[in-house]
């Protein structure tokens, strides 16, 4: 099962969470942020990482986790 979701950040930016339920019943996550701006918009892919989460609940934590972290580092006023 995938699962797919967007949280806005601001006005500018959203968080593009994707989880799927493996095989063996854990859940990974890919995440993404997205820079809107009025004529484009532009997805930066976030490292993928090989953890896997008992949830879909937990996977979905640690991609949001993992964006927020990147946009403090990267964009702080987008934080």
């Amino acid at each position: 099962m995938i699962q797919r979701k967007d949280v806005p950040v601001n006005d500018e930016y959203s968080i593009a969470i994707v989880t799927e339920q493996m095989p063996d019943n854990a859940w990974a996550v890919v995440a993404s942020l997205k820079h809107h701006s009025p004529t484009v918009e532009q997805i930066i892919d976030l490292p993928v990482h090989n953890d896997r989460y008992p949830s879909q609940h937990a996977a979905e934590q640690a991609g949001l986790t993992q964006a927020q972290t990147w946009l403090t580092q990267n964009i702080p006023h987008a934080a």
